[in-house]
């Protein structure tokens, strides 16, 4: 096992599309470290510059002290485990777990107790002499990583592993996973666009973008301290409602559906960093129906009233939609949902979700009165997207990057 180094890694193809720019973070012994983000954004090429399947075109990667520039992957040590599986489908799960030792000319013993101790890991004793037709696609997944396990490699490289998987079992084998690390320790790097597997699986996070890491961190951090609009709105489910705001020079932010003074938890970070265009965004869990908020608590928000367009009730809690008009920065918010895909609308204007106790009796097609927790407002610049709150404008070891409003790259930097 070692700590991976990443310093300025940059992919560019010969057409000039830059596939990843400037990756720069290290990611330690032992870690479960994820690479999230939509499809297109650079994470799967990432992962093939790091286990050698790309070529880097400039910057260094390192595993402990040896650069890794140029080595072959044969040579890296390291484990990939596919989404697609590769599995033989001829070999039994013996002998698939088997293939890569036997490659290397291994004594039979030395195969077998390496074998016997990865399938007794996985649970894939009662399974060793099917064959892949035999298998559901969980276990065939399982024996994928028992395959990686027998190599004993310096680190585990997961490229969406998950995704062919239907979604009660991708809940089993992310638990699976997860404890699967926990008792190897060994550093594992892995790709996923589904924020909930990042979330779940993580000690900490990249969040790519076109190319480029808007942002490394926990998921503690990332859920509350995003460092830009891109981050605010891909992270979180549901996701974070992101909404046009005007500050007043007598410190009163307007929202579309209400107003509030800046509470004294935010004028400290927003100090010299005030304008009057800005984005706010708020998390659904940060709603709640006015008449269950005690009395002791309504002071720290403000309450506004919303016909509620649709309900979603998931038995410990709902889900109320309602829409508010975004007025003249209507074309701007759609501008900024295209670009991030975080943002839905309906006819009336932009919609926004609330997250309400169960024992809310909102209802579709009523009023209701809302309370929303001013202190959990984050406010973004309007121009650049940068959280407001953050007071050095960053989060983890990445700082905050503005992306330049170009296409996503082509479908081999996904």
């Amino acid at each position: 096992m070692a700590e991976i180094v990443l310093e300025k890694l940059t992919k560019q193809y010969p057409d000039g599309t830059t596939a990843v720019h400037e990756a720069d973070f290290t990611i330690a012994d032992g870690e479960f470290f994820i690479l999230v983000g939509p499809s297109g954004c650079g994470k799967s090429t990432l992962l093939n510059m790091i286990v050698g399947l790309q070529d880097i075109s400039s910057g260094e990667l390192k595993v402990g002290d040896k650069v890794m520039n140029d080595l072959d992957p044969k040579d890296r040590n390291m484990a990939m485990v596919f989404q697609s599986y590769a599995i033989y489908p001829h070999l039994t799960v013996r002998e698939n777990m088997a293939f890569p030792l036997k490659i290397k000319k291994l004594p039979k013993a030395e195969i077998d107790q390496k074998v016997a101790e990865a399938s007794r890991i996985l649970e894939l004793d009662d399974l060793l002499d099917r064959k892949p037709a035999n298998l559901s696609g969980g276990q065939r997944q399982r024996v994928a990583m028992g395959r990686a396990i027998v190599r004993d490699p310096v680190a585990f490289l997961m490229d969406e592993p998950l995704s062919n998987l239907d979604a009660k079992l991708r809940v089993q084998m992310r638990t699976a996973i997860a404890k699967l690390q926990q008792r190897l320790g060994t550093t594992t790097v892995y790709v996923t666009h589904d924020q909930i597997e990042a979330l779940t699986l993580g000690d900490r996070v990249a969040v790519m973008r076109k190319g480029y890491v808007q942002q490394v961190g926990t998921p503690r951090e990332l859920y509350n301290e995003p460092a830009n609009l891109f981050v605010a709105g891909f992270i979180g489910s549901p996701a974070m409602n992101l909404l046009p705001a005007h500050m007043e020079d007598s410190g009163r932010i307007h929202l579309p559906m209400t107003s509030f003074a800046v509470p004294d938890s935010m004028k400290e970070r927003l100090r010299g960093r005030s304008s009057d265009r800005l984005v706010a965004g708020i998390r659904p869990e940060h709603f709640e129906d006015a008449s269950l908020v005690p009395d002791e608590a309504r002071g720290h928000g403000t309450t506004f009233s919303a016909k509620i367009e649709v309900i979603e009730w998931m038995g410990s809690e709902l889900y109320a939609y309602f829409s508010v008009d975004p007025g003249e920065d209507r074309e701007e918010l759609r501008e900024m949902a295209e670009d991030l895909g975080t943002i839905d609308f309906a006819n009336e204007g932009a919609q926004v979700v609330a997250r309400l106790d169960a024992n809310s009796e909102a209802a579709e097609g009523q009023e209701l009165e809302l309370w929303l927790d001013m202190d959990r407002v984050h406010l973004f610049d309007a121009k650049d997207g940068t959280n407001l709150q953050n007071p050095t404008g960053e989060t983890g070891e990445v700082p905050v990057v503005e992306v330049p409003a170009v296409e996503a790259p082509a479908d081999n930097a996904g």
